[in-house]
């Protein structure tokens, strides 16, 4: 079950990557060719977000190759950790609204590991005291966003921002709980499994009839229930992984019904009537129904009415 739980997160983990992903590809995108189109922006900047753009994409197509989703998420948070970085550098550095986009790189990360989360939150952290560093020795340059299309800006920063978050909270949340409703489910299932196995286990070892299994190329006894001892007073521990034929009193239909058991088809009933020897040599008469199934034989057996 376990195994099933991994794989399920695994698949939503893929899934919450890929639409990431694409939305930010997406956004980008149109940024690029609004820029480029509508306001006939020229500035390294377009670059930096067109090689943003095709690089996230590269990564995403390229995922379906490698199938390690990991590999693609971490890519994905750093690739948009540089992009913010260059932008937030380009745009004012402490005083642009993008640096606050870089809150979102630790949230990200702690959705894949703790220690993932805990890294890149240093490296945000890091990341702000070095751009406040930058600001004391005036190494930021003056920001190419103007004071007319300020507001804009850090509107559009702070709606892009605010909507990653929420995209972001949403999968993650809905495939964890997703993925916790399907292992309760799942528990649940396996528990009404196991009582109903209790249940046939108690009906079969206090069943009056002889029931075994027995593997169907040797007719060794792979298990018993107890009625063997109260039958023919053998310790279940005498009989198990012990020869089926040694229990039955040899006579001139021993060899046909050995061959009959070893050539026995799947689910086809075999009926056969023999001589038990108990431990205290004494012989009972049993008669024995017997099913084969992938390469083990089922048989229950009941004493003769008197």
């Amino acid at each position: 079950m376990s195994r099933n739980i991994y794989k399920d997160l695994l698949d939503r983990q893929t899934k919450v990557t890929k639409i990431t992903g694409y939305t930010v590809v997406g956004v980008f995108s149109l940024t690029y060719l609004i820029l480029k189109f509508q306001y006939e922006f020229n500035h390294p900047l377009l670059s930096i977000i067109g090689v943003f753009v095709l690089l996230n994409l590269l990564n995403l197509l390229v995922s379906a190759l490698h199938r390690k989703i990991y590999i693609t998420y971490q890519l994905l948070i750093i690739l948009t950790y540089l992009f913010m970085l260059s932008i937030s550098f380009l745009t004012g550095g402490l005083t642009s609204p993008v640096i606050f986009i870089l809150a979102v790189i630790p949230v990200a990360a702690y959705s894949t590991s703790k220690k993932q989360g805990i890294l890149w939150s240093f490296i945000c952290v890091l990341t702000s005291l070095i751009f406040l560093w930058a600001h004391g020795y005036d190494i930021i340059p003056v920001s190419i966003v103007s004071d007319s299309h300020l507001l804009t800006f850090s509107f559009v920063s702070l709606f892009f921002y605010v909507s990653l978050v929420i995209i972001m909270s949403f999968l993650i949340n809905k495939s964890s709980f997703a993925a916790h409703r399907k292992s309760d489910r799942e528990s649940k299932e396996l528990q009404e499994k196991t009582a109903r196995l209790e249940n046939l286990t108690t009906l079969l070892n206090y069943s009056n009839d002889l029931m075994c299994i027995i593997d169907q190329k040797s007719l060794v006894i792979d298990d018993l229930n107890p009625v063997y001892k109260l039958h023919l007073g053998y310790e279940l521990s005498e009989v198990r992984k012990s020869d089926f034929l040694k229990y039955i009193k040899e006579d001139e239909s021993t060899k046909s019904i050995e061959d009959r058991l070893k050539s026995l088809k799947d689910d086809v009933v075999f009926e056969f009537s023999c001589i038990m020897l108990g431990k205290d040599g004494v012989g009972k008469q049993f008669n024995w129904m017997a099913i084969a199934k992938n390469g083990k034989i089922h048989a229950s057996a009941r004493t003769e009415s008197k």
